[in-house]
């Protein structure tokens, strides 16, 4: 079988997957031999306005080349971008490979966050708090600081102690959470995580390594 109709195989895979989690959460099918053109199959797509045949994005190519730098099989719950940019998505990649384990394809979910966004921005009202983080929500958009901030307080709430009171390791071991949860495959999140958790962007490029 070509890569091309291996690809075209997780077509119905696509089908089941925006299915089963609704119009929320756009499911993606790339072919990586033809990134000008990537796009095999994509459903609840309103969510990006991509087309078949769309090419694929720069930050979809960052996610292939981490796939084959790292060897993984897949990554998930990263913080994602719409193709436009407007909006930021809680995203998953499956690589799709040949018998030689090269990535051929690529299977991707993002679910939209800007709703979760303009909860936060009621609750924010009701309770008469700031949002999270230094911009704020607007129009039920997410801004990548919002984003970024909310997964670096869930991180640090599993320590159940404020920063300055963490031990090194504790806090090598959140970067490290962090880091799986694709939080550093944004620009500009390094000096976020730093600010939060105290320490220099030096100290976190050195827990990452």
């Amino acid at each position: 079988m070509t890569p091309k109709g291996k690809v075209r195989q997780f077509i119905p895979l696509v089908d089941f997957i925006a299915e089963a989690l609704g119009p929320n959460s756009e499911v993606v099918l790339h072919d990586t031999g033809d990134l000008e053109r990537s796009l095999v199959a994509i459903r609840n797509g309103a969510l990006s306005g991509r087309e078949v045949n769309s090419g694929m994005s720069e930050f979809a190519r960052e996610i292939l080349s981490e796939g084959e730098r790292t060897g993984k099989q897949f990554i998930s719950n990263y913080l994602g971008k719409s193709y436009s940019g407007s909006k930021f998505l809680k995203s998953s990649t499956f690589f799709i490979r040949d018998e030689d384990d090269k990535i051929i394809g690529m299977l991707g979910i993002n679910t939209d966050l800007s709703a979760l966004s303009e909860v936060h921005r009621i609750l924010g009202q009701m309770l008469d708090v700031g949002a999270i983080g230094e911009t704020g929500a607007e129009e039920g958009n997410i801004s990548i600081r919002e984003t970024v901030l909310a997964v670096i307080d869930q991180v640090i709430g599993l320590y159940d102690t404020d920063p300055a009171r963490m031990t090194t390791d504790e806090k090598k071991n959140a970067v490290d959470a962090l880091n799986e949860k694709g939080v550093f495959l944004l620009k500009g999140t390094v000096s976020a995580v730093a600010s939060r958790l105290e320490v220099s962007e030096q100290t976190i490029y050195r827990y990452l390594k």
